[in-house]
């Protein structure tokens, strides 16, 4: 495992652009893409999908006191450390799982964590532009390292299978976090824990006949809440799928070392409790 701070590199592309009057992409592409090329090119592939000329434009449009919020950011702590701490963790607890590569960099509205494959492999992204701190940078990467465990596994196919994704990683980060509130592991707030707990039941009844969906567009709805008409509370489908990890866990003698296989018939139609 190696940690990779590319922000470093941004930070100089920022000195840069405030010293010369040269085409932004250019300074860009010289001090930051090109040394980072794989992954900053994988990251845009997976992460934004977007045309090469939109990346081009974002870039030119950049004002370098945009991002003092950034400097702050790297200046609160060692995040290498942090990285390095985590997979320590997350490994005690999945003693079989290799570490995934760690990469901390500046994009264009980037998730906050996610898993990505970087020649060939799962690596796990920060995407420094979002964060307000480093206090749930520990938590993100617990989570992502989760599901870079799943994905090694293999990727998931359906609705069902993407609860369990996400409530595997939800609960890898509690345990190897657990001094930490559960709402955080939940990347939630105290109140809207709260009230998915209040209407857990309705949410089950709902989930049900739509578990073997295929659809991405219906997963990004139940599992963030996302759509021009929010029938799902955001992250509903993150606090299901901990909820089914959790009961399998409870009834499972060697729980993460269990079957995969064991885990996924968990999210069959005929076994989720309406």
């Amino acid at each position: 495992m190696s940690v990779h701070l590319l922000y470093q590199d941004f930070l100089r592309f920022l000195d840069a652009l405030e010293a010369d009057q040269s085409d932004p992409w250019e300074l860009y592409h010289s001090l930051y893409l090109d040394p980072n090329r794989e992954v900053l090119e994988a990251w845009w592939e997976q992460c934004i999908g977007r045309p090469r000329s939109v990346w081009k434009d974002r870039v030119r449009g950049i004002h370098p006191h945009d991002y003092g919020g950034l400097r702050a950011v790297v200046q609160e702590g060692d995040l290498a450390g942090i990285a390095r701490d985590t997979m320590a963790r997350c490994r005690r607890i999945l003693p079989g799982s290799g570490e995934p590569d760690v990469h901390f960099l500046v994009g264009f509205f980037s998730p906050e964590g996610f898993a990505f494959r970087v020649g060939g492999r799962w690596a796990i992204g920060i995407g420094m532009e979002r964060l307000q701190g480093q206090r749930f940078v520990p938590i993100l990467l617990a989570h992502e390292y989760g599901h870079c465990y799943r994905r090694s596994l293999g990727y998931p196919e359906n609705l069902g299978q993407r609860l369990v994704d996400e409530g595997f990683a939800v609960e890898l980060s509690a345990r190897a976090y657990p001094e930490r509130p559960r709402h955080e592991h939940l990347l939630m707030r105290p109140g809207q824990l709260a009230a998915l707990r209040q209407y857990e039941a309705r949410l089950w009844t709902a989930i049900a006949p739509i578990v073997v969906s295929r659809s991405e567009k219906l997963a990004a709805q139940v599992i963030y809440g996302r759509g021009e008409v929010q029938a799902w509370p955001s992250r509903a489908g993150v606090y299901l799928g901990w909820r089914i990890v959790q009961e399998f866990l409870d009834m499972e003698p060697n729980g993460f070392d269990a079957p995969a296989e064991r885990l996924l018939e968990s999210v069959r139609p005929e076994a989720i409790r309406g």
